[in-house]
């Protein structure tokens, strides 16, 4: 099988504010990709959302089989391992789409990681936001 790990992270300056998502792909070779997608005005929750998707689907053209997600955010780890409720509106179809996704893969799991453990994931999100530049789509687009 081949088994991905994805890094994500989401910010805002201000909330909502600018946002980016930082994106860092780990291949089973060891290899890595990094990506950053400027995201516009958002939240810091839609920005962790869109980090997510725009990993996922990534890894999708891949051809991954089985992704390991780690997050610093508690509350989208939390919601995707089924121990939080999704209450928010503006979240409810982010995390649709996300439930979508990972379905398509044979194998899922997400972790929550402490904020220092998750530095380059952060460094893409905030090289978003302050090049206001992107390398991959961005998920949020319509």
């Amino acid at each position: 099988m081949k088994r991905f790990l994805l890094e994500i992270d989401g910010g805002a300056w201000g909330n909502p504010g600018e946002a980016g998502a930082g994106v860092l792909i780990v291949y089973p070779d060891g290899q890595e990709e990094e990506h950053q997608v400027y995201l516009g005005r958002a939240t810091n929750n839609v920005a962790e959302y869109a980090a997510l998707l725009a990993g996922l689907l990534r890894l999708l053209e891949l051809g991954a089989e089985e992704v390991e997600i780690v997050t610093d955010s508690q509350l989208l780890a939390n919601q995707l391992n089924g121990s939080y409720r999704v209450r928010a509106p503006h979240l409810k179809p982010l995390f649709a789409r996300a439930q979508a996704y990972l379905a398509r893969f044979a194998r899922t799991t997400v972790r929550h990681i402490p904020r220092e453990a998750n530095r380059r994931a952060d460094r893409l999100a905030t090289q978003a936001i302050l090049e206001r530049c992107s390398t991959l789509p961005s998920p949020l687009a319509p």
